[in-house]
């Protein structure tokens, strides 16, 4: 295979990575539970456990039938969020794994995160193996900010 091609190849999976980011958030938004097979890999492992205060759970799955059982339960209580992906990051480890990075801000509420998910290509496609949510709270940096900006004004 030429250079040409690997850079071509290494494209369309970037592409095909950040569209499977994009697939989540939709899916989780429209509580449409079957696309998230084309999500998770069947042995995936899921920590939500920097959400677990809002649900009544430690927020680790493991497996993709519990990952996804997870998330409708604790999702229940949120009907119509609405998630955005931005800036997804990734670095290929070899030609079938990598390492994703995304942001995710939820546009109901002061609150965001981190997405750093470890993917795979299956026979189906890329596949989210590992997902862990760092969530950032936009309250808390806010005030940072503002605390930052007095100071400076009152130089």
């Amino acid at each position: 295979m030429t250079v040409g091609m690997d850079r071509l190849e290494a494209v369309a999976d970037r592409l095909e990575i950040a569209e499977l980011m994009y697939r989540y958030a939709w899916a989780v938004d429209k509580w449409d539970w079957a696309l998230l097979d084309q999500v998770f890999a069947d042995d995936a492992v899921a920590d939500f456990s920097s959400v677990a205060e809002h649900t009544a759970t430690d927020g680790k799955a493991r497996g993709r039938a519990t990952v996804v059982s997870w998330l409708r339960s604790a999702l229940e209580k949120f009907p119509d969020v609405l998630h955005f992906m931005s800036n997804p990051l990734v670095t290929f480890h070899g030609r079938d794994e990598a390492q994703v990075t995304t942001y995710m801000h939820v546009l109901h509420l002061p609150m965001g995160g981190i997405y750093h998910c470890g993917v795979r290509r299956t026979a189906q496609g890329w596949r989210i193996a590992h997902l862990r949510l760092e969530e950032r709270r936009f309250e808390e940096a806010a005030e940072r900010l503002e605390q930052h900006m007095k100071a400076a004004a009152g130089r």
